[in-house]
């Protein structure tokens, strides 16, 4: 392995993944592509890191990236947005570009992309249809690759659900879907040891999901709300009070909160697709196409990690 290029390097998956891949390998060449290369926050992994200045929209920068490389691992993605077209820019339009810049520079690499389980169900958003169509564009490349869909990431270092746990580790847990939904969960430590594996054994086509492996019976994989509030309430030693927030309430809000960030020209992160997202009932996947391909198996569990989250060390 000589080198391995990276999109979405300063994100919280990024970073993890750079770090990941600097102990792995630690003579290879890495190269990170940053929006914003002169800002001093850059954490101290990147001190070992190419970095190259450049977005998915700036062919030169891709280029740069790509020359050359063995593997490139796709994490940037937009996240938030106000309508479809803020989605499509980044998540579609930006896969092709990387994808047009392999071609030219490193058609012999492979290139491992990081989906969501979102994209399992285009039809909830905009962010959803944007995931399965970056997929789409990735199979009918040509190009050596694999994708994962993941589901809810989470880690210490994760500010998207930082309240969440802040308010779990006082005592309250804000469900923000049907009491009887079910989801699976992933710790980014076992999604950067995926990556890892992923690049070893360089499975050409597969798109594979993966989980944290909880099951809260032998018929129900994956959580329930419940289940989260008892090993919560068990790490604590105290009881988790659960609040529903009715649906009406998060839509109504959402609507205004998008239409708020339309007006000021920002971007709003909750959004009525958003809003279809936390209120799907299932979101539940399986380990049964990664253990046959990749032999991985999580290594982490929700109950071990608690206590790293935010908020947690200082609960009272």
């Amino acid at each position: 392995m000589n080198r391995i290029a990276v999109t979405g390097a300063t994100g919280f998956v990024g970073r993890a993944t750079l770090l990941a891949l600097r102990n792995a390998y630690p003579d290879c060449q890495i190269r990170a592509l940053v929006r914003k290369p002169d800002e001093r926050s850059l954490p101290s992994v990147f001190d070992s890191i190419d970095v190259i200045g450049g977005d998915l929209s700036r062919q030169p920068a891709l280029q740069l990236l790509a020359e050359d490389t063995d593997v490139v691992v796709h994490i940037a993605a937009a996240i938030a947005g106000n309508n479809k077209a803020d989605f499509a820019t980044a998540n579609i339009d930006g896969t092709q570009q990387l994808i047009a810049a392999i071609g030219r520079c490193a058609p012999q690499a492979h290139l491992v992309h990081l989906s969501s389980l979102a994209a399992r169900e285009p039809h909830l958003s905009w962010y959803a249809m944007s995931k399965l169509m970056a997929e789409q564009v990735i199979r009918a490349s040509g190009i050596s690759h694999t994708i994962l869909r993941p589901p809810a990431v989470y880690g210490a270092e994760d500010p998207a659900l930082a309240d969440f746990w802040r308010l779990l580790a006082r005592g309250w847990m804000i469900r923000l879907g049907p009491k009887q939904a079910r989801f699976s969960l992933l710790h980014v430590d076992d999604l950067v040891e995926t990556i890892l594996r992923v690049i070893q054994i360089r499975p050409d086509g597969a798109l594979m999901t993966l989980h944290d492996g909880h099951r809260e019976s032998e018929s129900e994989s994956g959580w329930s709300w419940p289940e989260l509030a008892s090993v919560a309430s068990e790490q604590r030693g105290r009881r988790i009070r659960a609040v529903g927030m009715p649906a009406l309430l998060l839509k109504g809000i959402a609507q205004l909160n998008l239409q708020r960030a339309r007006m000021m020209r920002s971007t709003a992160m909750l959004s009525p697709g958003k809003v279809r997202e936390l209120i799907h009932p299932d979101w539940v996947c399986d380990n049964a196409d990664i253990q046959e391909m990749l032999n991985w198996s999580p290594a982490t569990t929700l109950a071990q990690r608690l206590a790293t989250l935010p908020g947690w060390n200082t609960a009272q």
